[in-house]
């Protein structure tokens, strides 16, 4: 499995460390930033601590997590508070890479907690999460359909902000608001009590400390009312120094929250602490660095038509404009319809992609697809030919023995092994894999049959039943025929196996048991076909396995 290495970069703490690619630590540690040094001292520090465990460690790339408004897209800290001098403007991501001769992915800290809840965390289940962070000061961020949602100038969900009864959110319920009015009250220094004493004093009676988080209690319902009646979301996440009290706040604050969210709204929204606590920072961050990885071959698309756009005549810059906007589906497209949808003619569409560095439409509809199904490779040594494609095909293995656990293989032989007949369904370019997969079927005593034309697969449907197991291949995982006919067959009573290579996609929702394989000819060259290696190497696995129980049809 491959390691990153991951910074949360704060106003007072650098926590760093190794994470392997599911989210999981190897090792962390953490240290004072020093911000008060400024930035351009405080990465200065990320350098020195980061090149020892690079030595240490196989690293693929490198995760940070940063106080401050950040540009993800450049890399660029657009602003940071005067806690962290000569920070705005800096740019971390140029920055880092040319240090680390690796590729860095930036994000801000806030974002990055909901991203690790949405992944790995109280949210993981949820289609959309507001993570609300409670702490010096109040942030919050937006997860749609497992996609952190920034806004036009990269500051959707500074919720801090929101005015409220005359004053900013964060000026009325953040916990350095909570300590400035316990001490007033009872007039001491804010330096001399913290905010984990206040609640200890509560505990135990005191009526300042029980009346200030009160009035805290008070706000931070007014500010998640908003939230929840302006975006709706299925879950709202709590994180921040402030959810180490949530034994005494959490019972305090839904019954606020009864008395300012009407029942209908209320009664639908999972309030929720989060779980990353203090690793979010980091989790986040690779997160963001994975999806970010994700959608490179989506950005080339993107940068080539943009580049050229001068050369376009009106008609093919109506192309563009499709394509960009509606990549998801062009890798299902035929230029025929394409053309039908747009309005325009087959050979505009080819002129289109001439004109460009596409050649054919064929050929953008391969990059399209693997817009949503590929994965960057870093290769920084050249190697002979065999040695190449030897050191490819380990690697596509290797990621196998990551993605395969072999308490779903068994999972996998208890379906088949339990059902009467077996369906295997495949979009039409894995057809001679799913025909291959019957007949593996068949020699093992397994009644199957096996369909990737749109036609036979919906009528074979009505043979589907509790009795069945119903296998979808999709690599992609967008594939609406396969997707149909599992939900069909989950309606069905049938058990439901899918094999893809995307994680979060339609075809995993529908899924009971899921497999991920790996699908990215530019990954692995020297591989013709990843797609059907991919799935035969998988189903070889499992076909092992069935020799070791007699099967009788």
């Amino acid at each position: 499995m491959r390691q990153f290495l991951a910074f949360d970069i704060g106003g007072t703490l650098l926590k760093y460390g190794i994470l392997k690619e599911d989210g999981s630590i190897v090792e962390k540690r953490e240290c004072s930033s020093e911000a008060h040094l400024g930035g351009p001292s405080m990465i200065e520090k990320v350098k020195k601590l980061g090149r020892p465990l690079l030595d240490h460690y196989n690293i693929e790339g490198i995760c940070v997590s940063t106080a401050g408004q950040v540009d993800s897209v450049k890399g660029n800290i657009i602003y940071a508070s005067p806690l962290i001098p000569e920070y705005t403007g800096f740019p971390l991501k140029k920055e880092l890479e040319s240090f680390f001769s690796l590729p860095v992915e930036i994000e801000n800290d806030v974002n990055c907690a909901g991203l690790a809840e949405s992944w790995i965390g109280t949210g993981k289940y949820v289609k959309s999460l507001f993570c609300l962070t409670i702490g010096t000061g109040i942030g919050g961020s937006f997860i749609l359909d497992n996609k952190l949602h920034t806004g036009h100038n990269f500051s959707a969900g500074e919720i801090g902000y929101i005015p409220i009864e005359g004053g900013q959110f964060e000026d009325l319920a953040s916990t350095k608001t909570l300590i400035q009015n316990v001490a007033y009250e009872k007039e001491i220094s804010k330096h001399d009590i913290t905010g984990k004493e206040i609640f200890e004093l509560a505990k135990k009676g005191d009526s300042i400390c029980i009346q200030e988080i009160s009035r805290q209690v008070s706000y931070l319902s007014k500010g998640i009312a908003t939230i929840a009646y302006m975006m709706n979301p299925e879950m709202i996440v709590i994180g921040g120094g402030i959810t180490a009290q949530k034994d005494y706040l959490y019972p305090l604050l839904m019954n606020q929250l009864k008395k300012d969210i009407i029942p209908a709204v209320l009664d639908n929204t999972k309030i929720e602490i989060a779980q990353n606590l203090n690793n979010a920072g980091m989790i986040g961050a690779l997160r963001h660095f994975l999806l970010q990885e994700s959608i490179q071959p989506l950005k080339s698309i993107t940068a080539i038509i943009e580049s050229n756009n001068h050369k376009l005549t009106k008609r093919e810059q109506l192309v563009a404009d499709y394509v960009i906007h509606n990549l998801a589906s062009v890798s299902n497209t035929t230029i025929s319809q394409l053309a039908e949808n747009i309005n325009v003619s087959d050979a505009t569409i080819t002129r289109f992609c001439k004109k460009l560095e596409f050649g054919s439409y064929n050929k953008l509809r391969l990059m399209a697809k693997e817009a949503f199904v590929s994965t960057r490779l870093y290769e920084h040594i050249e190697t002979s030919s065999i040695t190449k494609v030897k050191h490819n095909y380990n690697k596509l293995l290797n990621k196998f023995d990551a993605l395969i656990q072999v308490n779903e293989i068994q999972k996998f032989k208890a379906k088949v092994t339990g059902a009467k007949n077996v369906y295997l369904y495949g979009s039409n370019n894995l057809s001679t894999v799913v025909d291959s997969l019957k007949y593996k079927f068949l020699n093992k005593g397994i009644r199957a049959d096996a369909f990737s034309n749109p036609y036979h697969m919906k009528m074979s449907a009505n043979f589907i039943n509790e009795d069945s197991c119903v296998i979808g291949i999709s690599l992609s995982g967008y594939s609406k025929k396969v997707v149909n006919i599992l939900e069909k067959a989950k309606n069905n009573g049938a058990k439901t196996i899918g094999v893809t290579s995307q994680q979060d996609s339609p075809l995993s929702d529908i899924s009971e048991l899921l497999f991920v394989v790996p699908s990215n000819e530019n990954e692995y060259p020297g591989i013709n076909n990843v797609n059907e290696v991919s799935v035969l190497y998988l189903f070889d696995i499992i076909f092992e396995e069935l020799k070791k129980q007699v099967m009788h049809v």
